[in-house]
């Protein structure tokens, strides 16, 4: 591949923006119809190679396995296309510079756009108008709850974004322990 074929989108000789294919690189579409359709085909694919599985829990997990990396494989695939697309067609058009100017450069909004003075006026605003408002009151909550490590975590460090004190959990011992805990929830518990 030259690096002209490697680029997403350019304009030909004669001034016509093509955008390569994203499943065939080395083709170039000047119809974005024929773009659509090469995703939709591979859509299809997919999709008829998971019919062909039948049942999930009877398929050889091997070829689950093999679908499964190749249908995140193509949706990466997409996800850097969509990226990478919009950027070389506003390259490509002399609009980059708009959007520059009302979000930046950059992911995150560039103080100097318009934008970025936006966010920076409404920050301050709302940080004045949330001084005023007076703290919800804190309370203790006890929360039982059967899940797996992995989802203790997660609600663990959801918590803590939230600003969440005293966050504490503790697994049961023993069959004791569990009847001890689940008799004083049957006596407190609201929900």
């Amino acid at each position: 591949m030259t690096d002209e074929t490697n680029q997403i989108a350019r304009r030909t000789e004669a001034r016509e923006i093509v955008v390569c294919d994203p499943f065939a690189p080395d083709t170039f579409h000047a119809d974005p119809q024929a773009v659509i359709a090469s995703m939709q085909s591979r859509k299809t694919l997919r999709a008829a190679q998971y019919d062909a599985l039948g049942d999930l829990a009877a398929a050889p997990l091997d070829a689950v396995k093999a679908l499964a990396k190749a249908v995140a494989d193509d949706d990466k695939t997409l996800l850097d296309y969509e990226k990478r697309l919009n950027a070389a067609l506003l390259d490509l058009s002399g609009f980059k510079a708009v959007i520059v100017q009302m979000k930046g450069a950059k992911a995150n909004i560039d103080q100097l756009s318009v934008r970025g003075k936006f966010r920076e006026i409404i920050g301050a605003c709302k940080a004045r108008i949330e001084a005023e408002e007076p703290p919800e009151p804190m309370n203790t909550f006890i929360v039982r709850m059967t899940c797996t490590g992995k989802a203790l975590g997660k609600i663990r460090k959801a918590a803590e974004k939230l600003g969440v004190d005293d966050f504490c959990w503790r697994k049961a011992q023993s069959d004791k322990a569990v009847r001890q805990i689940a008799a004083w929830f049957e006596e407190n518990a609201e929900g």
